[in-house]
């Protein structure tokens, strides 16, 4: 009697234990889903899987031409657009091209505080120059704008949205995805302080904004293009 008592108490224990780990892992999974899977959500309303592509070419973005080629080549412009081969580039311009010079006349040619001026309100943000373009945090920018932002830490991606327009970026990649289209920038992205770091022109002009520098007080210049 002692005996089948004892089994059954170590029975007992044993089944506690597992009944806690498979909730454990359960609340953990829950929880790894909310940052790293986010984007199912997109590839649910994605019908060309811009987002699977996206990851699939994460870590391989050193050659964007090889990324790109293939989507130019299904849509029969690619051969076209050869024969256009490096465009110009600015700082304050996102021309959406993929094949583009660098930029040599920054106004700002090293990182630090400068000032930003959207309707007569002025904020100090943080400039990267990069890649001959000046990076800014999208979180920061989108403040300043007065849209929504959210950062999702673990994938490092930014989602920025005013309701009508949108933009995806991920730190380490030049891809963004603008109203769900797959578009070239002309600097990857950085991650830096928690946030991403982007192309002030990709931000800016995303999002109906102009860009200019003012010399003469050492200020960017915002204005809606319309």
């Amino acid at each position: 009697m002692k005996n089948k008592l004892l089994k059954y108490g170590i029975f007992i224990i044993v089944l506690f234990f597992a009944f806690q780990s498979v909730v454990n892992i359960a609340s953990a999974d829950d929880h790894y889903k909310g940052d790293r899977y986010y984007y199912p959500k997109y590839e649910k309303s994605d019908k060309n899987n811009y987002f699977e592509k996206f990851d699939k070419h994460d870590h391989d973005d050193d050659d964007d031409d090889y990324k790109w080629k293939g989507e130019y080549e299904q849509e029969g412009n690619y051969k076209n657009f050869q024969q256009n081969t490096v465009q110009p580039s600015y700082w304050n311009v996102w021309t959406r091209d993929t094949h583009i010079s660098i930029s040599n006349n920054l106004p700002v040619e090293e990182a630090k505080k400068v000032s930003f001026n959207l309707n007569g309100k002025t904020e100090k943000l943080l400039v990267f120059p990069s890649n001959g373009q000046l990076l800014v945090s999208g979180e920061k920018m989108a403040k300043l704008f007065g849209i929504k932002s959210k950062y999702y830490e673990q994938s490092r991606i930014l989602e920025l949205s005013n309701g009508q327009e949108e933009l995806i970026v991920r730190a380490g990649t030049n891809a963004a995805y603008e109203n769900m289209v797959k578009t070239p920038m002309p600097a990857k992205a950085l991650s830096y302080e928690k946030t991403v770091y982007l192309p002030i022109s990709v931000i800016a002009n995303a999002f109906g904004y102009s860009v200019d520098w003012d010399e003469a007080n050492e200020t960017f210049i915002l204005e809606q293009f319309y």
